[in-house]
């Protein structure tokens, strides 16, 4: 990568937490909590349980949402039996009193967060872009925060409507758009440094534009974000809920495939790797075919299927040794989209609707209707642990082993706003394990999955991370991404056992965020 690459790079992530975090520092001081309004003033506060239940504010997403301040090192939080005590560093001091600028973008988050420019968008948004313009503040990631509110909604609507293509070092727009709507757009873009003045590309506009899936699900979980009032202070009861037609309300389901669509190519190359190496086992020692619990649209079923008729002894003996395609999903409509695009690429398949979080019942299932064991099969799934309902551990594994945790992840629950230690989530991790062991006791589970990191480490790689984006995404939408040793050892102590050959980590060993491994029952 090239130094200006690196540069390049630096922004965007910075963007990215940016979009995360203006909500939260909008609204983190907007209650009259004894504490939280100490904030936008640099004093140290504790917030204790009791209080917060008197008060009635949701302590789970609060406590979330100070640890992502803490991973931009404005803070240290220390959560006690009964308390979070909250010390304010110098760097926090300088970026809270400063509160008042991210408040008054806040206000057009709602409008960002749906944009699109088949009318005259540019009327809404020059407001805002003269407001950027008019900054003085001197804090330089104040300005790339706000830099990213503008330019990550802006070209993920641009990118994933087609509005525009790159022709011979320019940028070209489609005629759908009006004349005013291009004419706002240039400047937009010159003023970032996109194009010159001639309306040529330049080197940073290249590596944008040809990253804006990079922006796609941070920016898709901005419905979300734009509720934040409720998530700190109100009734979250039904936040998460489909609407009448079955939609999701609090993330843009589409811009969030299309987003994670790029990244996920380099992670499932290493999946790639893992798959063709057993299916090149000997015949009689291989699964009798693939399992891909949350198969969604059936992609990676569809991937896997022809990777190995293509690429494996597997492949050149499907005669004799046919392949089990086996697709599992919570939501019956991924499920029907999946039977579609199976039956167009003539791949026989056996779809079941099942759960992550009860395998025994999928196991069930699934030899009632095709007479196969889920433990005959390789079992594959990507990004979807972290993604489980929330199951309480149980008081006798915490009881009767000796097991600790180093993990300082805050989540949210669907039950309560009651505020859980990190170690509850480890417990249940565990658990969650020991219900997919005698599933995958022959073959092995094949786990692509997504990781916080520890706060501390975060605010010293600001700009090398997405950790506090990641962190914010899936926290206000109760999704617990703990941290790659906790889950690792939480598998081991499951009873599951790791194969280093095809442990990978990104985006390296200290700042990992992804993972992928194969474990196996020991």
């Amino acid at each position: 990568m090239s130094q200006n690459n690196k540069i390049f790079r630096t922004d965007l992530f910075k963007h990215l937490d940016g979009i995360a975090l203006i909500p939260a520092l909008s609204n983190i001081t907007k209650s009259s909590f004894v504490g939280l309004n100490k904030l936008a003033q640099g004093k140290n506060f504790n917030l204790s349980f009791e209080n917060i239940k008197k008060c009635a504010i949701n302590g789970d997403y609060i406590n979330m949402t100070l640890r992502l301040f803490e991973s931009q090192g404005w803070l240290v939080r220390e959560l006690t039996r009964n308390d979070i005590k909250v010390t304010i560093t110098s760097l926090g001091k300088k970026h809270f009193s400063e509160i008042d600028i991210y408040i008054s973008f806040f206000s057009y988050y709602n409008y960002l967060s749906s944009l699109s420019f088949d009318d005259d968008t540019h009327l809404k948004i020059e407001p805002i872009f003269r407001k950027f313009n008019n900054l003085t503040t001197s804090n330089a990631l104040i300005i790339k925060h706000i830099e990213g509110l503008l330019i990550g909604p802006i070209i993920v609507s641009l990118s994933i409507n087609k509005y525009f293509s790159m022709e011979n070092n320019k940028i070209i727009f489609k005629n759908k758009l009006n004349q005013k709507n291009i004419d706002f757009l240039y400047k937009f873009f010159e003023k970032f440094g996109f194009i010159d003045k001639n309306n040529k590309l330049t080197e940073k506009g290249l590596f944008f534009l040809n990253r804006s899936s990079a922006y796609g699900v941070t920016t898709s979980y901005m419905p979300l974000f734009s509720k934040i009032d409720i998530l700190l202070f109100n009734d979250t009861s039904n936040l998460l809920e489909r609407d009448d037609s079955g939609n999701e309300q609090h993330v843009n389901r589409v811009m969030n495939v299309w987003g994670s669509g790029g990244a996920h190519k380099v992670y499932f190359k290493k999946i790639d790797e893992i798959v063709t190496e057993i299916f090149n086992y000997p015949l009689d020692k291989q699964p009798k075919g693939i399992a891909d619990m949350g198969c969604g649209d059936g992609t990676m079923l569809i991937h896997l299927y022809k990777l190995i008729k293509n690429n494996t002894l597997r492949g050149d003996n499907l005669k004799e040794f046919p392949l089990k395609v086996i697709g599992a999903d919570f939501n019956k409509e991924a499920l029907d989209v999946t039977h579609l695009n199976l039956n167009r690429t003539n791949i026989k398949h056996t779809l079941i609707e099942a759960d992550i979080g009860d395998p025994e019942s999928f196991n069930e299932k699934l030899f009632k209707t095709s007479n196969i064991k889920l433990n005959e099969l390789l079992n594959v799934r990507s990004f979807l642990d972290h993604n489980r309902n929330f199951i309480e551990p149980s008081v006798s594994i915490a009881q009767n082993n000796n097991i600790t945790t180093n993990s300082t992840a805050a989540f949210c629950t669907k039950t309560s706003n009651e505020i859980l230690p990190p170690i509850t989530f480890k417990l249940s991790l565990i658990e969650h394990f020991m219900r997919w062991k005698p599933f995958i006791n022959k073959f092995g589970l094949i786990v692509l999955e997504l990781h916080t990191i520890n706060p501390n480490l975060c605010s010293k790689n600001i700009g090398k991370t997405v950790a506090t984006a990641y962190d914010a995404t899936h926290g206000y939408s109760n999704q617990y991404i703990i941290e790659y040793e906790d889950f690792l050892d939480s598998a081991i102590i499951a009873g599951l056992k790791n194969n280093d050959k095809f442990e990978f980590k990104f985006p390296n060993k200290e700042l990992t965020t992804v993972s992928i491994n194969l474990l196996s029952a020991s």
